[in-house]
């Protein structure tokens, strides 16, 4: 009769997908989540149009071709780059592994199919940036407060979204007098514990009183990166400053600076220290201060030669 063809297609396994996420948001997921898997389902949808002129296929018409057809569709057609592929292919995957399981199909189009992402350059201030960033005065107020929060990041690690929903509720005190900021990363659902510094704090104490019940000046994530590129420009910076440049900045100096990694690892709320690994970046500066611990010991070896 047909009627197995038609409700296992490509797009209703993605209905069933999708539905599943969107039964999880606000439980164990965000919308942010479930949004991705209706993108990339618009893209699968948009591709068997493009290369097949049909709004929807049988999972079992999905083969080794199909997949390689639709990586170059994504890279071609929609200007994806590399690891944005290999993002939407991985979503295809789940479908397809689903489909696996239920035995709607018998072999795996994926097979022998590699979906590997590959590094990306992540960028990270340096002491003498921040420097830069902290004695500069604005004119523009809007500045001033995106300047603000960013430097809020770099010496406290917040992501965009934990910075955004701190309150005071979050700022605790220890027997010992030290102001901590303690919360739940919103991404993973780990406790987060990080000591506040004397430039955190004075910036928090720069906006107390704020009208929202927030501790920080906050606009939204787009506004944020859009006005950070200004700045950057401002202070002379060149590089590419986003509100996570913000949390990677504060990685690579704590790690920079000695501290351990399991400690910055449970500052940073990682669900897993090898997360952690990607922001120890070895710079010149921690090489210099390193060798110099040993520099007495083997400059004495020099009087061979004298």
């Amino acid at each position: 009769m047909g009627k197995e063809i038609r409700n296992n297609t490509v797009l209703s396994l993605y209905d069933i997908k999708v539905e599943q996420k969107r039964n999880l948001v606000g439980k164990t997921i965000r919308s942010t989540t479930l949004s991705k898997y209706l993108a990339t389902k618009k893209r699968v949808g948009d591709f068997m149009e493009y290369k097949y002129q049909k709004g929807d296929m049988p999972i079992r018409e999905v083969d080794f071709q199909f997949v390689t057809d639709y990586e170059v569709y994504l890279k071609s057609v929609c200007g994806c780059g590399h690891n944005s592929t290999i993002k939407h292919l991985r979503y295809l995957k789940q479908v397809v592994t689903n489909a696996l399981k239920n035995k709607y199909i018998t072999v795996d189009p994926f097979d022998d199919y590699t979906l590997g992402y590959k590094p990306v350059k992540k960028e990270f201030l340096i002491e003498p940036e921040i420097k830069k960033l902290m004695n500069k005065k604005f004119d523009s107020k809007r500045l001033e407060e995106v300047r603000d929060v960013f430097l809020f990041q770099i010496f406290t690690g917040l992501a965009y979204i934990d910075a955004a929903n701190l309150k005071e509720d979050n700022i605790i005190e220890d027997g010992f007098g030290q102001k901590w900021i303690q919360l739940t990363r919103q991404k993973s659902s780990v406790q987060a514990n990080i000591p506040l510094l004397d430039v955190p704090l004075s910036i928090l104490k720069k906006y107390k009183g704020l009208n929202n019940g927030k501790l920080l000046p906050m606009h939204t994530n787009q506004k944020m990166n859009e006005y950070l590129k200004e700045i950057a420009a401002l202070c002379g910076i060149n590089k590419r400053l986003t509100t996570h440049c913000g949390r990677h900045s504060f990685g690579t100096i704590m790690l920079t600076k000695g501290v351990s990694i399991e400690s910055v690892s449970k500052m940073l709320g990682h669900t897993n220290i090898t997360t952690t690994q990607i922001y120890a970046k070895v710079l010149n500066l921690k090489i210099f201060t390193e060798v110099n611990k040993v520099r007495g010991e083997l400059d004495s070896l020099a009087k061979y030669y004298k």
